[in-house]
């Protein structure tokens, strides 16, 4: 009887440990399934593609203190992927992931914000690309005001192209452009100035026109302004003489001493009707601001100050 019951606690011992050992390994072997899930998402995780966003500045007399970089979708302009600070002499780079952008044409959006002034935001349109992004060079210029200048032929309306532009203020050159195809310029207006005096603008046609000058009051910001040039229109016998002198005499008379109606600049034009000896008769049209006109004025120059303009 006595081995009866030892037998049968043998076999109840053994029950147990064959249990236990069973458990275990099917723990183990779950918490090993557990571990190569995990391990497979981190994995798929570190695979995703990434594309880095380059911007290259190109700084003209001036410094900003930092630079404010922002990512976006063009159809999403108030949700930026990613906006970041850097600071002048820090290269410019974010690294995104690729699937974020937007693979419509042009669908995405760098805006650049240079810090520390009226400076200009600007904007960039950029494709959806792997690995590598670089956009086009941003300009950082000087904070200025606006003029959108547009020159035309007052005569027949049309635009006139190439014109050579200055802008002064008390003798300085503030700033220089050429018109376009269309008679289109923007001229940037330094902040800098004296805002209370006007500025001059100087519109050189190479003699299509005579020299045109106009004083200017501008505004801050963007301002449009249309000016028309006149051509001198000749009667019979007439002539169109270039003047070369810079402040030549334009006198009432022929003499010497005669009084003196204005000085002509180098550029300005002259429809000469009679000559006696080297002084030259003739007419300049002069605008008259008040009045918002232009009028011919008679007067007399002596011919080493003109030369006959080529036809």
């Amino acid at each position: 009887m006595e081995i009866i019951k030892r037998l049968a606690m043998v076999r109840r011992a053994n029950y147990y440990k064959y249990y236990i050992l069973t458990f275990s390994l099917t723990l183990g072997l779950a918490q090993n399934d557990t571990l190569n899930v995990e391990t497979f998402e981190v994995s798929k995780a570190q695979e995703s593609e990434i594309v880095s966003i380059s911007a290259l500045i190109n700084v003209i007399d001036t410094a900003p203190t930092a630079y404010r970089f922002s990512i976006y979708q063009r159809s999403r302009s108030a949700e930026p992927f990613i906006q970041k600070l850097f600071f002048p002499g820090e290269s410019i780079q974010i690294i995104l992931p690729l699937n974020i952008l937007s693979s419509d044409s042009l669908g995405n959006i760098a805006k650049l914000e240079p810090l520390g002034g009226k400076y200009r935001i600007q904007y960039r349109m950029f494709n959806k690309a792997e690995n590598e992004i670089i956009l086009t060079q941003f300009e950082v210029l000087k904070p200025a005001d606006i003029i959108k200048l547009t020159i035309l032929d007052k005569d027949f309306g049309n635009p006139i192209p190439n014109c050579e532009i200055e802008v002064f203020q008390n003798g300085e050159l503030l700033t220089y452009s050429t018109s376009d195809s269309l008679g289109y310029s923007r001229l940037r207006i330094p902040i800098k100035r004296k805002k209370d005096l006007p500025i001059i603008i100087s519109i050189d046609t190479d003699g299509q026109f005579q020299l045109f000058k106009r004083e200017v009051n501008i505004l801050e910001g963007t301002s449009e302004i249309f000016f028309e040039l006149s051509s001198m229109l000749l009667d019979k016998g007439e002539t169109i003489y270039n003047v070369i002198q810079e402040l030549a005499p334009f006198r009432v008379g022929p003499e010497n001493g005669s009084t003196v109606l204005f000085l002509l600049n180098s550029g300005d034009q002259v429809v000469i009707s009679k000559v006696a000896g080297n002084r030259l008769f003739g007419r300049v049209k002069v605008f008259l601001e008040i009045q918002g006109k232009y009028e011919n004025v008679n007067g007399w120059i002596l011919q080493k100050h003109v030369t006959i303009k080529d036809l």
